[in-house]
C-alpha cells in the first residue's frame, strides 16, 4: 500500500508539472501526437487487411487448417501397392480439434449410419459410397468438425424457376422485385450440397433463419439456406414471416424450402446450400453428368495437419477399395501468410517508433530546460529531505505522463480517421467489422509511453545532481 501511495503522489505531481508547463509541452508533443495517430491507423489498417485476409481464406478454404480431401478411381490394377486391406488400426488416434481418441472394433466394411437412426435409415437408401466412406472415417477419427461437400455447378435438366424469371421479368411468383439481377447479368447460383458443420468451416455467418440441420434430410420439402447474393437477387423475401418456396424444374421437379440466409463470402458468389443427404435423394438420373465434384473437409488444425495429409487419405481409398486413390490439399499458404503479416507488422512498428522518437526529442529539450529552471525548487527539496530516487522517479514520470497522453490523443485521432476511411474501396471486406483495433490502439499508447521513458531518463539524472547549494546560486 506504501509503494502504491507512492506511485500516486509520484503521479499527481508529474502532472502537475506538465499542466505547468503546459505550453511547451503541448509544442513539443504535437509531433508525438501525430506520431503515434499515424503509426496507429496504419496499424489498424494492417490489422483489417490481415483479418479480411484471413476471413476469405477461411471462407474459400476453410478456418486453420482445414484440409480437402477428395477420391477418385482409377484402374485396379494400377492401385497403390499396400492399400489393400489396410485397416483404421494402422494409424491409430484421433483427428480434429477437442476430439479423444478411442480404440474401436467396428467393422471398417459397413457402410453408412451416423449417429441419428432416422438418418441412417435414410442413409441406408443412398448409393454414395463415397459419401459413406467418409461417415467412416469421421466416425473412426473421432473428427470434431468434417463435412462432406459436393459443388453443383450445373443441374441436368433442372432449372431454378424464380431465378429464371427474376432474370427475364423482374418478378418472382409474379411480383415485381427490385433486383440487380438483370443489370449485372450474374449466372445462376451454384448449388452446395454440404454436411451441417460446414457453416463453422467456413465462417458462414446467418443473416436470417438458420443454417442446415442433420434432420433436414428427412423432411418432405428439402431446406435450403440462400447465401445473400442470392437472397438479395431474389427481392430479399422475409422468410420468417411466410416460407419461400423455390422450385426446380424439368425432367424431375423439385420443391425447396429457404430456412435462412448467410452473408456472402464476396459478392459475385451465388450459392444455395442443401443437405448433402438430401441431395443425393432428391438427385436426377442425369445427375452423373453434371458438373460436379465431392470431397471431404476436415478442419485438423496446424498441430495435425502434417500427419493428417497422409493418413486420412490413406484411411479413406482403404475403406473405399481397390481402385480407388485419396489425395489431401489444402492448409499450405496459412504458415507464409501469417510471417508475412507478422513481418510487415514489425516493421511498422519499428518505423512508427522511430517516427515518436524524432517527435519525443522536442519533449526532451523541454524537460532538460525545465529541469535547469527548476534547479532552486529541486535544491530545497533535497535540502528538506527529499532523496534521490524521489526526485528521479518524480522527474522520470513527468516525461512518461506527457507521452502518454500524447499517445491516447494519437490513437484517439486514429479512431477518428478509421471511422470514415472507406474500407470497401481499399478492398478490405470483412464480416465483422470491430470498432478499432484493440493491438493497433495498446502499440500506439505502449510505444509512445516506452519512448517518453527513454527520453525521461536524461532529466532525471540531470535532477539527481543537482545539490542544496545550488539552490543558493539561482
Amino acid at each position: 500500500m506504501k509503494i502504491l501511495n507512492k506511485l500516486i503522489a509520484a503521479l499527481i505531481e508529474a502532472w502537475g508539472e506538465v499542466k505547468v508547463q503546459k505550453a511547451r509541452v503541448i509544442l513539443s508533443l504535437v509531433g508525438v501526437a501525430a506520431a503515434v495517430a499515424a503509426m496507429s491507423t496504419v496499424m489498424a489498417l494492417g490489422d483489417l487487411l490481415e483479418q479480411s485476409t484471413r476471413e476469405m481464406n477461411e471462407a474459400w478454404e476453410g478456418r486453420e487448417v482445414t484440409l480437402h480431401i477428395s477420391a477418385y478411381q482409377e484402374d485396379p490394377e494400377g492401385a497403390m501397392a499396400g492399400m489393400d486391406g489396410m485397416g483404421f488400426e494402422d494409424y491409430g488416434g484421433c483427428i480434429g480439434s477437442g476430439c479423444v481418441a478411442t480404440s474401436s472394433d467396428d467393422d471398417p466394411s459397413e457402410a453408412g449410419g451416423g449417429t441419428d437412426p432416422e438418418v441412417a435409415a435414410a442413409r441406408g437408401t443412398i448409393s454414395d459410397p463415397l459419401g459413406n466412406a467418409m461417415i467412416q472415417v469421421a466416425e473412426r477419427f473421432e473428427i470434431t468438425y468434417w463435412s462432406r461437400v459436393s459443388m453443383l455447378y450445373e443441374l441436368p435438366n433442372l432449372q431454378f424457376r424464380e431465378f429464371d424469371e427474376v432474370t427475364s421479368m423482374g418478378t418472382v411468383n409474379g411480383v415485381p422485385v427490385e433486383s440487380n439481377t438483370l443489370e449485372d447479368g450474374w449466372m445462376s447460383p451454384q448449388f452446395s450440397a454440404v454436411d451441417p458443420d460446414y457453416a463453422t468451416l467456413f465462417r458462414l455467418n446467418i443473416q436470417e433463419g438458420r443454417w442446415l440441420r442433420p434432420g433436414d434430410v428427412n423432411q418432405r420439402v428439402t431446406p435450403v439456406v440462400l447465401n445473400s447474393v442470392v437472397w438479395e437477387q431474389l427481392g430479399a423475401p422475409d422468410i420468417d414471416r411466410q416460407p419461400f418456396i423455390i422450385h426446380l424444374d424439368g425432367d424431375s421437379p423439385q420443391q425447396l424450402r429457404v430456412v435462412g440466409v448467410v452473408k456472402a463470402q464476396d459478392p459475385w458468389s451465388s450459392i444455395v446450400y442443401m443437405p448433402y443427404d438430401s441431395w443425393q435423394l432428391m438427385q436426377p438420373r442425369e445427375a452423373g453428368m453434371a458438373d460436379s465434384s465431392s470431397e471431404m473437409v476436415v478442419w485438423v488444425g496446424p498441430d495435425q495437419a502434417d500427419d493428417a495429409r497422409s493418413i486420412l487419405p490413406a484411411a479413406l481409398s482403404s475403406v473405399l477399395g481397390e481402385g480407388w486413390q485419396a489425395d489431401a490439399y489444402g492448409g499450405e499458404s496459412w504458415a507464409s501468410e501469417g510471417d508475412q503479416m507478422a513481418t510487415m507488422r514489425l516493421i511498422i512498428m519499428a518505423i512508427g517508433g522511430i517516427v515518436i522518437f524524432l517527435g519525443a526529442l522536442g519533449l526532451l529539450n523541454v524537460a532538460i530546460v525545465t529541469v535547469r529552471q527548476r534547479i532552486r525548487e529541486i535544491g530545497i527539496r533535497r535540502a528538506v529531505g527529499a532523496s534521490a530516487k524521489r526526485v528521479f522517479f518524480s522527474v522520470f514520470m513527468e516525461s512518461v505522463v506527457a507521452t502518454f497522453v500524447a499517445g491516447v490523443i494519437g490513437v484517439g485521432i486514429a479512431i477518428i480517421i478509421m471511422s470514415v476511411v472507406p474500407l470497401d474501396r481499399l478492398d478490405i471486406l470483412l464480416q465483422d467489422t470491430p470498432a478499432f483495433p484493440m493491438s493497433a490502439a495498446l502499440a500506439g499508447v505502449g510505444i509512445a509511453t516506452a519512448v517518453g521513458a527513454l527520453c525521461g531518463i536524461i532529466p532525471a539524472v540531470a535532477a539527481v545532481r543537482v545539490r542544496p547549494i545550488d539552490a543558493i546560486r539561482y
